[in-house]
């Protein structure tokens, strides 16, 4: 289809209406010209040896581009420079890589929809990064009010000169504009966007110190702290209270966004934020595994960090707060409501079951002797028998119809269930 594209992008750009003679093959090679003397014949002028082929019908002319078109490879494909998708990467047609850019492609998902970003970032600034300090030093008769506060602060400063951070917000925020996402909805887009970088294991369980944010967005990928600042920093530049949520006891760390104490982990005013994996604003996962939280199909205690250990707060800042947990808490409430009714349908069908059972074995008994006086030709005592056997029959096939009734609602209840579930945690 390229081929056909091109060919005829040449057509439309050098129609020329002139007679053919082979004087002027030189000057009209590669082109299709037509022939006004004879009926506007189209021909298409070969530059491989300078002769004219009738182009006739549509299929007569996809012949000739078949046979006289060079193809492409992918070899071929791959000169052709990055391009823009609208509304979902942030590389223009333009841009061309240099020997010491990177690019990175990242993913994740939001609301149903999955989106990607494309962001060009320097090796040059990232091995500046690399040499920065990563132990908090201090004069000895100077020391910092809160070491802790001061330690993290290092990795929230970007190196002078250094607007990555706000050139990728503005491309997220762009791309959320494109699909109407504002307010809390742009908190959750923004903070979607940290969890789905890729967790860092080869981090896991080794003395290696936390990664600047553009170290982070470099790698694309990060432990619990590093996408923690990184989840900070674009809160405060949206203009919202952050905070870094510490779990000494489990040596974990998450970001906090401001919310109504009421609403907030263990009345922090903060609520939670887990970075190193998709979850909901508010929600804390129910377990750690290699430092990275684990979705659990357990909707009790969701908002609850006490499982934890013991909780520091630093860098608190206070601005705009987030309520969109409202939502959230609607959300689980619902879930579990759902699943509340769900065991009860399911007590209930055992009942109706172990009923529609006896139903089944009395009607069998009453069959039974039925076949017995017609085999033993008492017609009187069969005649007798099949009232009651109709009414055995009709009272079983009304407890079926019931117990089918309870089954279908029962399915429909799961099949919510599952979706809600799904949707929660984003496993679509």
């Amino acid at each position: 289809m390229k081929k056909i594209y091109l060919l005829f992008l040449i057509a439309l750009n050098c129609l020329l209406l002139l007679p053919f003679n082979s004087a002027a093959a030189a000057s009209l090679s590669g082109r299709i010209f037509l022939q006004v003397q004879d009926k506007g014949q189209a021909w298409y002028v070969y530059p491989v040896d300078a002769k004219r082929y009738y182009l006739g019908r549509p299929d007569d002319a996809y012949r000739v581009i078949r046979a006289l078109g060079q193809g492409i490879t992918n070899s071929d494909l791959n000169k052709i420079p990055l391009g823009y998708l609208a509304g979902s990467s942030s590389v223009p047609p333009t841009v061309q890589l240099g020997p010491d850019d990177r690019l990175v492609k990242f993913t994740w998902k939001y609301d149903g929809q999955s989106y990607y970003l494309n962001e060009i970032f320097n090796k040059s600034l990232y091995d500046q990064y690399s040499v920065m300090p990563r132990v908090l030093t201090y004069q000895q008769n100077n020391p910092p009010a809160n070491f802790r506060d001061s330690f993290y602060a290092m990795f929230l400063t970007p190196r002078s000169g250094d607007a990555t951070l706000d050139r990728v917000l503005i491309d997220l925020n762009k791309l959320a504009q494109s699909k109407g996402i504002a307010g809390d909805k742009l908190v959750e887009f923004m903070m979607a966007f940290v969890q789905y970088i890729p967790y860092d294991t080869s981090k896991v369980n080794n003395t290696n110190l936390p990664n600047y944010i553009y170290e982070t967005l470099y790698r694309n990928s990060g432990v619990c702290s590093d996408k923690s600042f990184l989840a900070i920093a674009i809160l405060r530049k949206m203009g919202y209270g952050a905070s870094i949520l510490d779990y000494p006891d489990n040596k974990h760390s998450a970001a906090g966004v401001s919310c109504a104490v009421s609403q907030s982990t263990s009345g922090s005013g903060y609520c939670f934020v887990e970075t190193t994996n998709f979850f909901p604003i508010g929600v804390v996962p129910n377990s750690l595994k290699s430092g990275q939280g684990e979705v659990s199909t357990q909707f009790d205690g969701l908002f609850s960090a006490t499982h934890l250990g013991s909780m520091e707060i630093y860098q608190k800042t206070t601005a705009k707060t987030y309520s969109g947990i409202i939502q959230t808490m609607a959300k689980v409430d619902l879930i579990k409501k759902i699943a509340q009714t769900i065991e009860e349908e399911r007590a209930d069908l055992n009942i109706v079951s172990l009923g529609l059972a006896t139903a089944r074995s009395n009607l069998d008994a009453l069959l039974l002797r039925l076949n017995n006086y017609k085999n033993a030709g008492d017609w009187n005592n069969y005649n007798l028998l099949i009232p009651q056997y109709n009414e055995a029959a009709n009272n079983y096939n009304d407890q079926a119809t019931n117990y089918q009734l309870k089954i279908d609602i029962y399915n429909a209840n799961i099949k919510e269930y599952n979706s809600l579930n799904q949707a929660f945690y984003q496993q679509y």
